[in-house]
């Protein structure tokens, strides 16, 4: 079993492992909805939570079961040189539409769990193509910058506050969107593209989540996205300073 076999066939893992918990919370969560007879029509921000889950997760289990057959057998086999992770990315995409809703009996703790899968698989795939790119500072930066992009992808909550289904509206809109472009960077990433410090990537994040963090500053202000969001900014500038100062040098030279 070569070095690469061994690496893409855990990488393989990490994502299938990603999938099953952060399922098995979802149907969890939903079990317990039911259960407990939670009214899912009670209001437009709960028929949109819902939607969005059962939505994600049927899509989530057609495309995996029509684009990702070969994954699912490189679970059982050695022989996976040439695997590709792109469908696997566009699957994990699907399915973080489900957890990017709060639904009630969310399990937060088996969500970070499971993301925690889905960013092994990301750093395993930067760690095996690392000597194949011009610069391993950026590649790095990149990787800490894809990890801090993701958690400031706001997760939609419930607001009481007036105009709350634009709010609701706008924050749905955040998280399809951001979790797309987030998508797209992994497909990057995993296509050996070192640099992903692009506009068109952070642009959108800044202004939805200055939109949304402004909103329910006076209800309650999310912290977590807040120190993110800033920290995706920070190392954002940072790569566009090393890559200018890269460019300055082999222009002077």
């Amino acid at each position: 079993m070569t070095k690469a076999n061994k690496i893409n066939y855990v990488i393989n893992l990490m994502f299938f492992l990603y999938f099953i918990v952060l399922f098995i919370e979802r149907v969890i969560s939903l079990s317990l909805t039911f259960i407990n007879k939670i009214d899912i029509f009670k209001n437009f921000f709960s028929i949109s939570v819902y939607f969005s889950i059962f939505l994600s997760l049927i899509g989530f289990f057609i495309y995996l079961a029509i684009k990702c057959r070969k994954n699912i057998k490189a679970l059982f086999s050695l022989n996976n040189d040439d695997l590709s992770f792109n469908e696997l990315i566009i699957a994990g995409e699907i399915l973080l539409i489900s957890g990017m809703v709060h639904s009630e009996y969310t399990i937060s703790i088996v969500q970070f769990i499971s993301y925690g899968f889905y960013i092994l698989a990301v750093v395993l795939k930067v760690i095996s193509f690392q000597n194949e790119v011009k610069n391993k500072t950026i590649l790095y930066l990149s990787l800490i910058y894809l990890v801090c992009y993701s958690m400031a992808i706001p997760v939609t909550y419930q607001t009481f506050l007036n105009y709350s289904d634009l709010y609701h509206v706008i924050s749905l809109i955040a998280s399809y969107l951001l979790v797309g472009i987030f998508t797209y960077m992994t497909h990057k990433l995993f296509n050996n593209e070192e640099n992903l410090f692009r506009y068109i990537y952070i642009l959108p994040a800044v202004i939805l989540d200055t939109f949304l963090i402004a909103f329910r500053w006076k209800e309650e202000i999310n912290v977590f996205v807040l120190i993110f969001i800033c920290l995706s900014v920070l190392l954002f500038i940072s790569g566009r300073i090393i890559l200018y100062i890269k460019k300055e040098k082999i222009k002077n030279n």
